[in-house]
């Protein structure tokens, strides 16, 4: 195959059905400045990445003896393709698949049958998103030799992906309410030295597990690890979020919490954001996130004061 200049827009597709690999040759076809690079096996898809300039990648789970969990890790520890989209064609979207796929590093999904406009939209949100994840690296650097909170980095602080970026960025365009919860096991930090990295790995997991349960379906949920987890709740005011918050405490506390044969019961303290309370309509969605999250951060440091308790912006402004 003759090589394109370095700097085409490629999509590098992963498939050996012809009908998907004809779909993308015509979309290509009319997108005119655009190439497409088209394998049918993982092997290929890593040497092309290693010798080729690929912008897009798009990954077929069908296609024969590929794991495309692995595969996704595989490409995000290619510092070439940290922020490159990965879309993932698919005939499902079960919550437990689109989960561990978007933990791995997928960036979107395309179910089938395809459609040209689908695919187009999705191209174009995925190239904003590359551009929110750059942004936010740069930011992370830039903070971490000026500002900081807690003596740490966003980036080491908020472990998140782009789409809570996106969330505050659809608050900002459309003047809505945007809320976090952020949310610290009380008793995270002495169960981990009591218990050891794993057993305390295997808590977050059975925690988030149960949290997960709670969740409405337009919310989400970061596992910020060291017991730490973030809820982003759209269209939601303060004392909604408060009244979630409080519903989510009182859930947990009744609940029974495992990490492998270990049985135990666990209490939370949770800070309470609003995006109206802590944002800038002036700036960025990134600067706003970063805004957000340090109020955020403020109100968790005064629940944990107590323990086992929420506390909002409102509450901190009562207090001053």
């Amino acid at each position: 195959m003759k090589m394109r200049p370095k700097k085409l827009p490629t999509f590098l597709l992963m498939t050996n059905s012809p009908v998907i690999r004809s779909f993308f040759e015509t979309i290509t076809d009319k997108l005119e400045d655009h190439a497409l690079i088209a394998v049918n096996s993982e092997i290929e898809a890593l040497d092309y990445l290693d010798k080729s300039y690929i912008s897009l990648i798009i990954l077929d789970d069908k296609t024969p003896y590929v794991d495309l969990i692995p595969l996704c890790e595989k490409i995000r520890s290619l510092k070439e393709y940290y922020h490159t989209p990965i879309i993932i064609i698919t005939g499902h979207l079960k919550k437990t698949f689109t989960r561990n796929l978007l933990k791995a590093g997928a960036t979107d999904f395309l179910t089938e049958p395809l459609e040209e406009d689908e695919f187009l939209l999705r191209m174009e949100m995925a190239s904003e998103i590359m551009e929110t994840q750059q942004k936010i690296t740069t930011l992370s650097s830039r903070l971490s030799t000026t500002t900081s909170l807690e003596g740490t980095s966003l980036q080491k602080r908020a472990i998140m992906d782009d789409r809570a970026t996106k969330m505050v960025e659809t608050a900002l365009s459309e003047k809505s309410t945007l809320s976090v919860l952020l949310m610290e096991i009380d008793q995270y930090q002495k169960f981990q030295k009591a218990r050891g990295e794993n057993a305390a790995h295997a808590l977050l997991l059975d925690f988030e597990d149960h949290v997960q349960k709670l969740m409405r379906i337009q919310d989400l949920l970061f596992n910020q690890k060291q017991g730490k987890f973030a809820i982003f709740l759209p269209k939601t005011s303060e004392k909604g979020s408060q009244l979630i918050a409080e519903n989510i405490q009182e859930y947990l506390e009744t609940e029974t919490f495992s990490a492998g044969t270990i049985r135990f019961n666990l209490t939370t303290s949770i800070g309470v954001a609003t995006l109206q309370n802590s944002g800038d309509p002036t700036k960025n969605a990134t600067v706003n996130l970063e805004r957000l999250l340090s109020a955020a951060t403020l109100c968790l440091n005064e629940a944990k004061k107590k323990g086992n308790t929420v506390v909002s912006q409102s509450q901190m402004r009562g207090k001053s």
